[in-house]
């Protein structure tokens, strides 16, 4: 049987899940192919960030996604002598929630699925392995096998897409099948052991985020989620890994090294595993793409795996949206690879290099690492912005203020409903001004904003109820009065005055390559 589709998603790990659920939403044919059988149901991401949190808030039940959720206020690394060596802060918010949270993966994947579940458009079909992928030049042949249990193979299917993304994971057939190569940052050769706990003892709490830089035997002790516990260690030589896989080795040594006793816990999971850290060379061919581990794998470190998996999927979720409505052309699709590998790129180097920092064995540079982390002059690197892709620019050629940052989310009052701001407007562009745009913004640019699904959102009384001051005190803090907002987040630029705000919508559209007929969302 051949199902032409839109789009059809390889992998439906939270990559996939992002890019189903909002294609699915704007009404898109998509079908996506998973090799296993049924959902994971057991965590691998334990950190995300505010970011993440707000995408959330559209890919499926806010709320039920951060079920079991608790915010991490503070990171703290121990040197080689056991004492804290640095305490990183992790207070404050992002876009409208905690800078960082300690998660349950499985609430945050279940709520996706049943979002996506509910979507006539979407069709997942668990169990299921992709043998081809056949671009055809205005559309993609995909050739894919249900998985069976038995001897026999089931026969092969193909369906026709429009577009493919593959979401496959570190050892991605769609990336292999394009022969896209990888730039190999670090072949790792030493494995770890990632036990998780569940906690059953109502007087232990979660613990905060630990990294003992032991160079004997460093590990990872931390939360994973509301009354849940991690460990992640490093697995020295001369170690059998197979003498750690009894569980009693898991509670021994939760017991030995963090002071908890066996019966205050009980083993969810263990793992053995070696880490990646590479990126694929390119993320699109033709009209196929590639995202999440298929086009980039790091360390856990940074705690940005998962994360940049899922800014991969809302970044391309906007931009097919608006070339499958025709709206725009699909030059847009060209920006995916530019804007996302370069955001990504600084995270696998950085993850890279905290591994690095925490692996150290030789005893004098540990101590010298330790000295340098305590010196004072140590601080936590910056997240990454946006700095390539579709923001304001100056002449110059380079992003204008803030542009490419993110822009704030806070709680709102629209008429009678009062929220987050994405829960009451939705996924979309926001082009939010603290003045009246009656008299700033032409027919034909408000008719272009409809066509590509943007906000004009005003502030103040019969507007958008600031209740807050989120959106008064960024505007002050860039001497602006507006700014626009695309659908991920990052901001496309701010503005001062109802002309410069014009402007602004000007050079937006202006960086869109939309068609001559926009269609309205």
């Amino acid at each position: 049987m051949t199902v032409d589709v839109d789009v059809a998603i390889v992998g439906y790990g939270p990559g996939g899940e992002v890019l189903a659920s909002l294609l699915g939403q704007a009404g898109h044919r998509v079908v996506v192919f998973e090799k296993f059988p049924a959902p994971y149901g057991l965590p691998r991401m334990s950190t995300l960030d505010g970011e993440i949190a707000r995408l959330l808030q559209h890919t499926g039940d806010g709320v039920k996604a951060l079920e079991g959720s608790v915010p991490q206020h503070f990171g703290n690394l121990y040197g080689a002598d056991g004492e804290l060596a640095i305490r990183f802060d992790w207070t404050g918010e992002l876009c409208g929630h905690a800078s960082h949270l300690s998660l349950h993966q499985p609430n945050i994947e279940s709520a996706m699925q049943e979002r996506v579940a509910s979507l006539p458009s979407v069709d997942v079909r668990w169990g299921t392995e992709v043998t081809e992928v056949e671009d055809l030049g205005d559309s993609v042949r995909v050739t894919a096998r249900t998985l069976t249990t038995t001897d026999e193979q089931a026969p092969l299917e193909q369906v026709t897409a429009t577009y493919v993304v593959g979401m496959d994971g570190a050892s991605s057939f769609v990336r292999q099948a394009l022969g896209i190569p990888l730039e190999i940052l670090r072949q790792h050769d030493d494995q770890w052991f990632l036990t998780d706990f569940d906690i059953l003892d109502p007087a232990i709490k979660e613990p905060e985020t630990e990294i003992h830089m032991i160079p004997t035997g460093p590990y990872f002790w931390g939360p994973n989620g509301a009354g849940r516990c991690r460990t992640d260690v490093r697995i020295m030589p001369g170690t059998e890994p197979a003498e750690l896989m009894d569980e009693e080795h898991g509670y021994a040594w939760l017991e030995a090294n963090i002071g908890i006793p066996r019966e205050a816990v009980r083993i969810s999971r263990r793992v053995l595993y070696r880490f990646r850290s590479q990126y694929a060379k390119s993320f699109r061919s033709g009209r196929v793409f590639i995202g999440g581990d298929a086009a980039h794998a790091m360390t856990p470190f940074m705690a940005q795996g998962s994360c940049s998996a899922m800014r991969d999927g809302a970044n391309l979720a906007w931009k097919l949206d608006l070339v499958l409505r025709g709206c725009a052309t699909d030059e847009l699709l060209d920006t995916y690879e530019p804007e996302r590998l370069a955001h990504v790129v600084p995270l696998v180097h950085g993850s890279l290099a905290q591994w690095g920092l925490l692996t150290e064995e030789d005893s004098a540079k540990a101590a010298g690492r330790d000295a340098f982390l305590r010196s004072g002059e140590a601080h936590l690197p910056p997240m990454p912005i946006l700095t390539a892709g579709i923001i304001h620019r100056g002449p110059d050629g380079e992003p204008v203020g803030p542009a490419g940052e993110l822009s704030p989310q806070g709680k709102v009052r629209i008429g009678e409903r009062e929220g987050l701001l994405d829960d009451l407007v939705g996924f979309g562009f926001q082009v939010i001004s603290a003045d009246p745009l009656d008299d700033a913004l032409t027919d034909a640019q408000r008719s272009a904003l409809d066509s590509i699904g943007a906000k004009v959102l005003i502030l103040g009384d019969g507007g958008v109820g600031d209740l807050e001051d989120t959106y008064a005190t960024f505007l002050a803090e860039h001497g602006a009065t507006s700014y626009i907002s695309r659908p991920d987040f990052y901001l496309f630029g701010t503005a001062t005055g109802p002309q410069a705000t014009s402007a602004l919508v000007d050079a937006l559209l202006a960086q869109l390559p939309l068609t001559a007929q926009p269609v309205p969302a």
